[in-house]
């Protein structure tokens, strides 16, 4: 299936609701600097949820500031000036733009699958690798679309990972991103183990000796930033790691990983064997020299710990963590990016138990919130970590601040950015706010519940790009 054609250099149009003050045109005039914003809540991480809440923005030269955030009974007297325009949002709460920090938006095309848990991660893996888009303008056309489904699902930030079609490097994803509105990291995937380690190596080193510095230049001022993204423990080496965690860390490049992911990459990782195996010895590259780094009865997390230690890295999944696992993952200053719905589609909980996310956040490890690629979502119209709070609401986790954290300023902190602009408080320059529409009559009483029931798109209030 391919994503609707579209010109890869149109704009994407603002469907913000304060468009027209942040705008400089006769239709619209910018006459005021202040414009009031009045809902049923406001739900922020520093904040916390304040109800019956009004934000006041400033528009200033160097973008939107929250000149007020807080109870309307409390407004300050300048800010009842009737002058004032004043948007009322009565039925939803207000929230910073989101930050999905593992995404796949080159798989957006093949929309979502259904998938039994009983059937294998490897026979998914290969439904993927059969349906992937592997010219360089359907990677863009779809790399679109998943930008277009991250703005209707209120994302601004991704940590987004450039698929190896084929096994190619591929920049379009990177480039693509950067004519968008959303910003974050690219990360470069590759693949390299057995018999394909030193040319892996080669590879990669030949890239960012002679592409990736024009790359970067390219991306200079945009909000997207290149990164790499060594596939996963059980298609690369553990030499492999160690060698991108020393040359990230010399050119300061954000590294990115799956980890924990599958039972089968325990049982590689533990014993050499298992459908993982079986799948490198189908490609032909394995041979015995991955015996020196697997096999030994460890968990990923241990068998990744060299190279975690090098340069902390943003893993994605972890729902196979042990109680060592995440002592090293805290002392490595490893991002967890935990993908709910995504761990909910693989039954990840039947192999493993509940996500130990908690467990993560007690220890001081930064976990985040990720949406994985859309092929194991439940909302084809978007590509929203909200949904994935909202599952994690619905399963008993009621730690408001918790969960709006992981939404916003910890995928900031993930992936490179300032989490200060994630946030809703009073002298914030935050890079978006939406407004979340609240279910039913939990409105009066509990806003924020009825968010999270909620099964509607966030709405737009603005974006600062």
């Amino acid at each position: 299936m391919n994503p609707t054609p579209r010109d890869e250099h149109a704009p994407y149009d603002s469907d913000a609701l304060l468009h027209g003050w942040l705008s400089d045109s006769p239709q619209n005039p910018s006459s005021t600097r202040y414009v009031r914003v009045d809902a049923a809540a406001i739900a922020d991480a520093d904040l916390g949820i304040i109800q019956h809440a009004t934000l006041v923005l400033e528009r200033m030269e160097s973008g939107v500031v929250v000149s007020y955030s807080g109870t309307t009974q409390a407004l300050p007297d300048p800010f009842l000036d009737p002058s004032i325009p004043v948007l009322t949002l009565s039925h939803h709460i207000l929230m910073p733009a989101l930050v999905n920090a593992h995404t796949h938006l080159d798989l957006t095309h093949i929309g979502p699958l259904s998938h039994e848990p009983d059937d294998g991660f490897v026979q998914w893996v290969n439904t993927i690798r059969t349906n992937r888009a592997t010219d360089e303008d359907h990677i863009k056309r779809c790399v679109r679309l998943g930008i277009e489904y991250s703005l209707a699902g209120g994302v601004i930030a991704v940590g987004d990972i450039a698929g190896a079609p084929n096994g190619r490097l591929t920049e379009s994803p990177a480039r693509t991103l950067a004519s968008s509105p959303l910003m974050g990291v690219s990360y470069l995937e590759f693949f390299g183990i057995g018999k394909s380690a030193p040319r892996a190596v080669e590879r990669i080193s030949s890239y960012l000796r002679d592409h990736a510095p024009e790359l970067m230049r390219s991306l200079e001022a945009t909000g997207i930033r290149f990164g790499l993204q060594p596939h996963a423990t059980n298609t690369i080496d553990l030499g492999v790691y160690r060698w991108v965690a020393l040359a990230a860390k010399a050119r300061g490049l954000p590294v990115s990983t799956h980890l924990g992911e599958t039972p089968e990459e325990r049982e590689f990782i533990a014993s050499a064997s298992g459908p993982q195996r079986d799948m490198l010895e189908e490609l032909g590259v394995w041979d015995d020299s991955i015996l020196r780094s697997i096999g030994g009865g460890k968990h990923p997390i241990e068998h990744l710990e060299p190279a975690l230690k090098i340069h902390p890295m943003l893993v994605a999944h972890v729902n196979d963590a042990t109680d060592h696992g995440i002592e090293i993952l805290a002392e490595a200053r490893a991002s967890v990016a935990y993908c709910p719905r995504a761990s909910a589609y693989f039954g990840a909980a039947t192999h493993f138990g509940p996500h130990r996310y908690r467990d993560m956040v007690e220890a001081g490890v930064n976990v985040c919130l990720g949406t994985d690629s859309i092929v194991n979502l439940d909302t084809p119209d978007r590509i929203s970590t909200l949904d994935d709070m909202r599952l994690l609401w619905s399963q008993g986790d009621h730690d408001t601040i918790r969960l709006i954290a992981m939404g916003t300023r910890h995928g900031a902190f993930a992936l490179g950015l300032d989490p200060d602009r994630f946030s809703l408080k009073t002298d914030a320059h935050p890079a978006g706010i939406i407004a979340v529409e609240c279910a039913g009559s939990d409105v009066h009483t509990n806003p924020w519940a009825g968010a999270m029931r909620s099964k509607s798109a966030p709405t737009w209030v603005f974006r600062a790009t």
